[in-house]
């Protein structure tokens, strides 16, 4: 991949942003955001305050991960890891940070494919979580079409969870040697991604107990300009705003995250003013800018 077509594509996908960014300005009542900034409730430093704890969540998941068979990695290594990781995402697509970390991971503490294998393993283990909250809060909302939709997507991870062996590595493999000119070893890799039914308990726990508070902050933030929703629709949706997060042709899912919410809000007859006011919030300052911009320092400052 050479770097006129690296930047066409990153043209594209500015382009796609902006697109979609001037359609949901369009319909955006901007003296109802005005409004509705100036009288912002103080509950929302609750939910910047939460930003801690969700982090310390994933950076225990991908620290089992990585230490599943012998010590590689720091509870507070892995916490700093995952920074850089959220930092890298306000930069590439579909939350490519998360697993672009296990670069920073190999340089800094060594262990090439277990670094690479972890974080990908990581992404996939939180995604299931996800998918299996939204699952059972469709059911109990009796939201008929969605619960089968959560299901089939958590069927589809747990087979990569379960049989690892389908992960196709040789593709990952032939784009690392693509953007770097090395090869990486796809035994170890193999075998880096193999967890034990243990691990995999403990990861998906955990990481489930990272999405509630994540989903606790989504809440803080609709109390915050008085937006009236339930809890549990908003785990029963917090799958499908987080596929619109990974949709690749946008940055860091700007546009494709609040028309997602837009529509999702539009549900319950919530403005759409309010509907991307809480999306920007909730996926972009508080899920991104603050947490990535400590790892961003981190990056410049090793």
């Amino acid at each position: 991949m050479n770097i006129k077509s690296i930047f066409r594509s990153k043209l594209f996908k500015l382009v796609f942003t902006l697109i979609l960014m001037i359609f949901i300005l369009s319909i955006i009542n901007f003296k109802l955001l005005i409004q509705s900034l100036l009288n912002i409730k103080p509950i929302f430093l609750l939910a910047i305050a939460l930003i801690p704890v969700g982090i310390f969540f994933r950076a225990w998941r991908l620290f089992e991960i990585l230490n599943k068979d012998s010590k590689i990695i720091s509870l507070k290594n892995s916490y700093l890891l995952t920074l850089v990781g959220v930092g890298l995402n306000i930069f590439l697509p579909a939350s490519m940070g998360d697993i672009a970390k296990s670069y920073y991971g190999y340089k800094w503490h060594g262990s090439k494919e277990e670094m690479l294998s972890a974080s990908i393993a990581d992404k996939i283990i939180a995604l299931l979580s996800l998918f299996i909250i939204g699952s059972a809060a469709a059911f109990f909302l009796e939201m008929g079409t969605l619960f089968l939709f959560s299901i089939l997507i958590s069927f589809l991870i747990l087979l990569l969870v379960f049989y690892p062996r389908l992960f196709p590595w040789f593709i990952i493999n032939k784009l690392y040697f693509i953007l770097t000119k090395n090869q990486m070893n796809d035994k170890k890799l193999d075998q880096a991604f193999n967890l034990s039914n243990k691990i995999k308990l403990i990861t998906i726990i955990i990481s489930i107990i990272g999405w509630l508070i994540s989903c606790l902050q989504l809440l803080i933030i609709c109390e915050s300009f008085s937006i009236k929703i339930d809890f549990l629709y908003i785990l029963a949706i917090a799958s499908l705003m987080n596929l619109a997060i990974l949709f690749p042709l946008t940055l860091n899912g700007l546009g494709s995250s609040e028309a997602m919410i837009i529509y999702l809000f539009g549900l319950k007859n919530i403005s759409p003013t309010l509907a991307v006011l809480v999306s920007f919030l909730y996926t972009q300052i508080i899920s991104t800018i603050i947490p990535g911009s400590f790892g961003l320092i981190l990056i410049l400052k090793k």
